[in-house]
Order: structure tokens, then C-alpha cells, then sequence
């Protein structure tokens, strides 16, 4: 696996010093930026020494998905968000945007499902055009009403039968729900990116924080996980919390 941490392109030089192969960014902020903010975003990139291989908060809330929005701006957004996320190195975008896919209380969640396949079919498609992949992410019962459960996430994937649409298992979101994280397992090479964050808290994992780690290393190495694993997640004590987490969990990737 490789390790990344959820930041803005400013702080790509401090990731890099603690150990980071590479940096997530959050899509929606880039396909918005200025063409000036953009520039200064991949010139942090380039000194600090990382590309920003993955990026999150793919649809921001003003596109409501599931109810009516302008397909217009929609797809400029989309178009102006992959052309620059192909030119900083990025190669998965994932797709959790709890506004974006919020389900109105009309819609059951089968049809709410149903009802996002038209998107994924189409942002799959751009997805690729740009050499992207995207990654459904499922989120905790109190974030998120629609696709709450990897099982759901797969689901979905399966239902956009894409081959740029698939999954993200998020170790906070699954501990929450308080899934089987051998669920996993299901996802085998639809699993296409990962999250780490302590449960009950959303802290940076560390040593003797009192969580179980193991279950949710056993399951990537059941199906040979060799993907990407994000910290997302806020530090206990300070930015120097980066460096020892990322130390942790590669001693659990290697233990487990």
C-alpha cells in the first residue's frame, strides 16, 4: 500500500516530511478554484514533492443529484475538476458528497440508488477521458442518508456497471455504522481506495489509543489490497501526529 493524508496543496511539504507518498485534495475546491489559485495550488504540489494522487468532496451540495440542478453547470464543473485533477497526478476521485447525494425523504433507499446511476454512468465516463477512477464512498448513518454501508456501496457500483465506477472502505465510517470490516472481502478489485480514521472521534490512529486496528488490516491483506490508504482524520495533539500514524499503520499493513 502507499499512504496519503487528506490536506490542502499548502501543506504538501509538511506531508512529505512526515512520510507521505502522495496527498489528497478535495475535488470540488479544485474544479471552483481561480486559474491563480490553481497555479498556486500545483506549485505547492511541485516543491513539496507530491502529487495529489487522490482527491475527495467530489460533488459539492449545490448539485443535488437526487432532485433538480442545471446539467449545464454540472458537467462544466465536472470538466474544469478532471482536467485539473488529471494535471496534478490524480488517479482516484472519490465520491462521498453527503449534500450532493442527500435522498429526499419520498425516495426509499433502492430508488434513491437507482437514481444515482445516471450520474456515475456519465462521471464515470468523463472519469475516464482524463485517465480517472471513481470511488463510491459509503458514510456513517449520522452524515449521510443515502448508501451508508459498503454493501450498499457495491451495490451501487454494480448498479452503475462502470468500469470506472467502484469502491472506498472507510475504516471511520465502517466503525461507526458498526460493520463486519470483513465486508471487505466482498469488495475484492472493486476496492479502488481506502480511509483510516479512529472511530469515536475521527482522530489520527495511534499506538495505544485503545482502538482495534487489526480486523481492518486483516481484510486488506485478505484480498491483496496494494492501493492507496488516506488518512482522514483530525491529529490528537498537533501536526506532529502525522509522522507517528503513518508509522503505525504501516507497521499494522505489515503485521497483519
Amino acid at each position: 500500500m502507499t499512504f496519503g493524508v487528506c490536506a490542502p496543496a499548502a501543506e504538501t511539504a509538511r506531508a512529505k516530511a512526515a512520510g507521505c507518498d502522495y496527498i489528497e485534495l478535495g475535488f470540488s475546491s479544485v474544479a471552483d478554484w481561480s486559474e491563480a489559485e490553481f497555479d498556486a495550488a500545483v506549485q505547492a504540489l511541485t516543491e513539496g514533492g507530491l502529487r495529489a494522487e487522490a482527491m475527495n468532496c467530489f460533488i459539492p451540495g449545490r448539485f443535488p443529484l437526487l432532485g433538480n440542478y442545471d446539467r449545464a453547470e454540472l458537467n462544466a464543473f465536472l470538466c474544469q475538476g478532471f482536467r485539473r485533477a488529471q494535471a496534478m497526478g490524480t488517479q482516484v476521485v472519490v465520491f462521498g458528497s453527503s449534500g450532493a447525494r442527500r435522498r429526499p425523504a419520498e425516495l426509499s433507499k433502492e430508488e434513491a440508488r437507482t437514481g444515482l446511476v445516471p450520474f456515475l454512468r456519465l462521471a464515470g465516463k468523463m472519469a475516464a477521458s482524463y485517465g480517472v477512477r471513481i470511488a463510491i464512498e459509503p458514510l456513517c448513518y449520522d452524515e449521510c442518508n443515502a448508501v451508508n454501508a459498503l454493501r450498499e456501496g457495491l451495490l451501487l457500483a454494480e448498479a452503475a456497471d462502470s468500469s470506472s465506477v467502484g469502491v472506498l472502505a472507510d475504516m471511520y465510517h465502517m466503525g461507526e455504522n458498526g460493520e463486519d470490516f470483513g465486508d471487505i472481502l466482498l469488495a475484492k478489485d472493486r476496492l479502488w481506495h481506502c480511509h483510516i480514521g479512529r472511530p469515536g472521534g475521527r482522530t489520527y490512529p495511534l499506538p495505544g489509543d485503545g482502538y482495534d486496528y487489526a480486523p481492518f488490516f486483516t481484510a486488506l491483506r485478505e484480498i491483496g489490497y496494494a492501493g492507496r490508504l488516506s488518512v482522514e482524520a483530525s491529529p490528537v495533539h498537533g501536526p506532529e501526529d502525522l509522522a507517528a500514524t503513518l508509522s503505525y499503520i504501516r507497521e499494522l499493513q505489515d503485521t497483519q
